[in-house]
């Protein structure tokens, strides 16, 4: 759950404020009462349009939405009558629209950046050669965070160039002007600016952080005496303020207050020097942009003051916008409460005083799915260079066919005795790269490994058998998150063929093979090994993919 708070925090920052103040959230999907489709609904319970889409919008940001249709995304403008902007349906994945941007994927392409026609002012390709993989989906105080194929993370600006270096563990995202960030290599935190800057080291070993949120974040370290972490806060000087180990989990604050979790997930509020002002009883609590605490108890819903106050509010009401205090560093919005009516379901917009604004809708969603987007560019030819990079004229790099199986049997902590009547062993491998890893391979023989040297005369007499050699060799190939292609067999299958001169067709069976789990895995058995003198290394892109381009930058 800590990690969800934490990593919520930080998609939500996405969105943050631009350089001429914050985006504007105008519309959020709804259903007005009896219809079948979703429309768009302001604060006042004003509908832009009603019954249009079968699938739900995205909410409206600085005039922009998008919803899934058919094969892929569209973007469209809110207006009375949408219309779509530019070519971008069909998309694989998009963003929102701020600092003069939109995210978009366009299927089998790169991440690209648009503007309000759609027009295209820069792709992410890759960094230093390596390709980038994913993005947030929206600009963030000038600064879009990037990760490469590696798992590292950077930020870019408006323009497309790198500001924050691929070297992070998490996105670092601008709420404020700086943020924390962990170093992927050394696993030390820095408080960093839009530029990457270095302002100051964290000094204590922390695993996860938030952004900055009113000069602090929260973050977890590893030295809770009981299970799991230790939450502490840091501020933006790099002062560590640790709390009492009691707080389980931070899901929210301000300058003055904390609203914290214990370890049965009830919520209450405490200060920064640990004084609890309001004990954890709640179910549920969030700050209000106006700086008020909403709190739920046994289906009860009130305002809640520091000093333990309580006003009862309307039932079944709730913020009309998730994570409402966080968002309000954001967006600028004025949407305030939502309730639901037990009787039928219907749900109704309301102000913080309980006053019903607008219709009775039939749904309505208060939540921006602030994600990452996907790179849909497959690099085959960097996937299978990976691939073949694990084989030379012999086999196996390490492991050569005709290579005696005692030679890999004194690498192991095994006796002699433990590989009697065996005609394999598991090796070591490790090999891995931004798509996959193979953590070890099976060596086959068609002799057993160990053998009787003095047949019927002692039971220490067994020996490693030097007949006993790799005749067969197997492997399986374990890919990482989107990296997996179902017709990667086949372009694995085809450049053994090209550079080895060897028969591998594409099917689970036989001497050869390159067969696949069908989602996630590969499978290399090699037994049949006769290769040709090499021509050419030279690994080709299959003709049906985007030419690869590498550059220094993603401009």
């Amino acid at each position: 759950m800590k990690t969800l708070h934490i990593l919520a925090a930080a998609a939500i920052a996405v969105t943050v404020a631009s350089c001429s103040g914050k985006p504007e959230l105008s519309y959020m999907p709804a259903k007005a009462e009896g219809d079948s489709n979703w429309g768009l609904v302001d604060a006042n319970g004003e509908f832009l349009f009603t019954d249009e889409f079968s699938d739900r919008p995205s909410p409206v940001v600085n005039g922009y939405f998008f919803v899934e249709e058919g094969n892929g995304y569209t973007v469209y403008k809110a207006e009375k009558n949408p219309k779509q902007v530019g070519d971008l349906s069909g998309l694989k994945g998009c963003g929102f629209y701020n600092d003069g941007l939109m995210p978009v994927v366009h299927k089998g392409e790169h991440i690209s950046f648009v503007d309000g026609s759609g027009k295209t002012k820069f792709t992410l390709e890759a960094i230093d050669s390596v390709s980038v993989s994913a993005a947030m989906n929206m600009f963030v105080n000038g600064r879009c965070a990037i990760r490469t194929s590696d798992d590292k993370w950077g930020a870019i600006d408006t323009e497309g160039n790198v500001v924050v270096k691929p070297k992070y563990v998490q996105p670092p995202i601008f709420v404020e002007d700086m943020t924390i960030v962990i170093e992927a290599d050394s696993g030390k935190a820095y408080i960093i600016d839009r530029n990457g800057g270095v302002k100051t080291e964290i000094s204590e070993k922390i695993t996860t952080a938030s952004t900055f949120i009113d000069g602090y974040a929260i973050a977890h370290t590893d030295n809770y005496d009981g299970d799991g972490q230790r939450c502490v806060m840091i501020k933006d000087n790099g002062e560590v303020i640790e709390l009492p180990a009691s707080v389980y989990d931070i899901h929210v604050w301000n300058s003055k207050y904390i609203v914290f979790a214990n370890d049965d997930y009830d919520y209450g509020i405490m200060t920064y020097d640990g004084e609890i002002k309001v004990r954890p009883k709640y179910h549920a609590m969030e700050i209000l942009p106006n700086g008020d605490f909403i709190g739920e108890r046994d289906d009860k819903i009130m305002f809640v003051k520091p000093d333990g106050e309580t006003q009862r509010l309307p039932k079944n009401a709730y913020p009309a916008v998730r994570s409402p205090y966080v968002l309000s560093k954001v967006f600028d919005f004025k949407f305030e409460l939502v309730s639901e009516d037990d009787d039928d379901d219907e749900l109704q917009l309301r102000t913080y005083n309980g006053k019903k604004v607008g219709k009775e809708m039939d749904r309505y969603k208060g939540r921006i799915e602030l994600d990452n987007i996907y790179s849909d560019y497959f690099d085959y030819a960097d996937v299978t260079r990976k691939f073949m990079d694990m084989f030379d004229a012999d086999g196996l790099k390490g492991y050569p066919f005709d290579s005696t199986m005692k030679l890999y049997a004194d690498t192991t902590a095994h006796s002699v005795d433990w590989y009697r009547g065996d005609t394999s062993m598991s090796v070591s491998v490790a090999s891995g790269n931004p798509y996959f890893y193979v953590s070890s391979a099976t060596l086959y023989s068609d002799r057993t490994i160990v053998y009787d040297a003095t047949p019927y005369a002692s039971y220490y007499t067994w020996e490693f058998n030097p007949a006993s050699r790799v005749t067969a060799i197997s492997l399986t190939l374990s890919f990482n998150g989107n990296n997996y292609r179902n017709d990667l067999p086949g372009y694995f299958a085809e450049a053994l063929r090209d550079r080895f001169g060897i028969t591998v067709p594409e099917s689970s069976y036989g001497d050869n093979y390159v067969s696949s789990n069908g989602y996630d895995a590969i499978t290399v058995h090699l037994s049949s090994w006769k290769p040709v003198p090499l021509v050419s290394e030279e690994v080709v892109a299959p003709a049906d993919t985007t030419a690869i381009v590498f550059a220094d930058s993603v401009k």
